[in-house]
């Protein structure tokens, strides 16, 4: 059995790797009179087929480094052909960053579509996924910059986030001198406050109660299918035929979250006629019965919220935690340099003036701006891979909002993640409430060398083994 699987695996890997380098010829950018463009440097024949296995094969999961490489053997603005509609191209240096995401920045304004997205028509109303020109992305951001990460919004917010800190280091403390998988009630607080703020339900998930959360588990499910490799997304003619069944498969997770987020948050709220002081569920029905949005649009912009939202801050206080356990004696933000949550930024060129490092790119190149490379570039970080927070003590410019290109983990331009202010205040929060009044220490004992720092690509960074540890109260 086990030499049959082999032998399936190989003719398969086989057959998708005559059809990527078929792809290239054909996916090749052209001008208006047919001719090629001239592209970045960038890998070709068999050294091209180990990069395409990063987007069509075994290495998706460390797709991030596989293109870091391809950037130390190319540049820090490499060709690779069998991403999108034609071609994608790689960058990887801060000064790459900024032409990318400030100099074209109206240029590279939209974001590749994974074929998952098609799921459903769900990028038709997705936040994530609509145009930047289309009016209900720009409603959609109005409404998140007003209702969500405003100064205003935030404030009034503070007093949930301060709570279900307390609550998740109480939490903690309960289990004082027992081993803890970190991240497990850590989604479940992010969850609640999220939850808080869209809907008024802080209750979403009960951190005393081990096993099966029906929103945390639909997410789960739903990114679990959503990262996997899609022969789809590097060779787009092949897309109606879904040979993976991954469309069909999301379509099935996609279908549960509308009913979950209909039947628990929606409906209530329409049939009660009640309104929770302005909450961004109040506010969306408002525009509903306007007719300004629909009750799709309703439902998928609460999908992606959930999404986009959850899995960021708690991932970067556990990649904290990790780095702290293993260097005990620091703390501070080097976290996001190290451990960007999304490390790669994906675009497609929208516009016909943009080119990046003198090279012109066409209408539907696309474009991954590899922050976990930048957040390494040797040229603007002394000892890169180190964990040196201190590095950041007393220097303004080392800020994520600052014009410093070498430090962007949230992104740039236009669609700059909407989520940072509530980020930047709630996972120091966070990261600070289990801090405070705990020890923590390794479990079975492990030295701080023994952490396992080792990370998984999808689509968030997340740790390869889960992070367990034992807190110790100090109380």
């Amino acid at each position: 059995m086990e030499f049959l699987t082999l032998l399936v695996c190989t003719v398969a890997t086989l057959i998708t790797i005559h059809v990527v380098l078929y792809a290239l010829h054909r996916y090749r950018p052209r001008t208006i009179s047919g001719e090629f463009l001239p592209l970045p440097p960038g890998p070709s024949g068999l050294r091209l087929i180990k990069y395409a296995l990063a987007f069509a094969g075994p290495f998706i999961r460390t797709r991030h480094r596989v293109l870091a490489r391809l950037a130390e053997e190319y540049g820090p603005i490499a060709a690779f052909g069998t991403s999108t509609t034609r071609v994608l191209i790689v960058v990887s240096s801060p000064a790459a960053a900024r032409e990318a995401l400030a100099e074209n920045d109206a240029g590279l304004a939209d974001r590749f579509m994974p074929d998952s997205a098609r799921a459903l028509s769900h990028n038709s109303g997705s936040p994530l996924f609509l145009p930047s020109s289309d009016p209900l992305w720009k409603q959609y951001r109005v409404i998140i910059n007003g209702h969500i990460t405003s100064g205003r919004s935030l404030e009034l917010s503070r007093h949930v986030r301060e709570r279900h800190a307390r609550q998740l280091a109480e939490h903690f403390k309960a289990s004082s001198g027992r081993p803890v998988t970190v991240g497990v009630p850590m989604l479940g607080t992010v969850l609640n406050v999220v939850s808080s703020i869209l809907f008024s339900r802080d209750d979403v998930v009960d951190l005393r109660v081990q096993g099966a959360h029906v929103l945390k588990d639909l997410l789960a499910e739903l990114t679990a299918v959503s990262t996997k490799s899609n022969i789809s997304d590097a060779l787009p003619f092949l897309a109606p035929l879904d040979l993976f069944g991954l469309r069909r498969s999301f379509s099935r997770c996609l279908a549960r979250l509308y009913k979950f987020l209909d039947e628990e948050f929606i409906e209530p709220r329409l049939a009660s006629g009640e309104t929770h002081h302005g909450d961004v569920l109040d506010v969306l029905l408002a525009q509903y019965a306007k007719s300004q949005l629909t009750r799709s649009d309703i439902t998928k912009f609460f999908t992606d919220i959930f999404i986009a939202g959850s899995e960021s801050s708690s991932l970067t206080v556990q990649w904290a935690m990790a780095q702290l356990l293993r260097h005990p004696e620091k703390m501070k933000k080097e976290t996001m340099r190290l451990h960007p949550v999304a490390p790669l930024i994906p675009r497609v060129v929208v516009s016909n003036d943009v080119s990046l490092g003198g090279f012109p790119l066409p209408i539907g190149t696309g474009v991954a701006i590899n922050l976990w490379a930048v957040g390494r570039d040797p040229a603007s970080w002394p000892q890169p891979e180190e964990f040196v927070p201190e590095r950041f003590l007393g220097d303004q410019a080392l800020d994520f909002r600052g014009p410093d290109f070498a430090f962007k983990p949230f992104g740039a331009g236009r669609r700059v993640c909407p989520g940072m202010g509530l980020a930047a205040r709630f996972v120091p929060l966070l990261l600070a409430s289990i801090l405070h009044k705990i020890e923590w220490s390794l479990p079975d004992g492990m030295a701080p060398q023994d952490v396992d720092l080792m990370d998984n690509y999808r689509t968030v960074l997340d740790l390869a083994a889960p992070l367990r540890a034992v807190p110790l109260s100090t109380d």
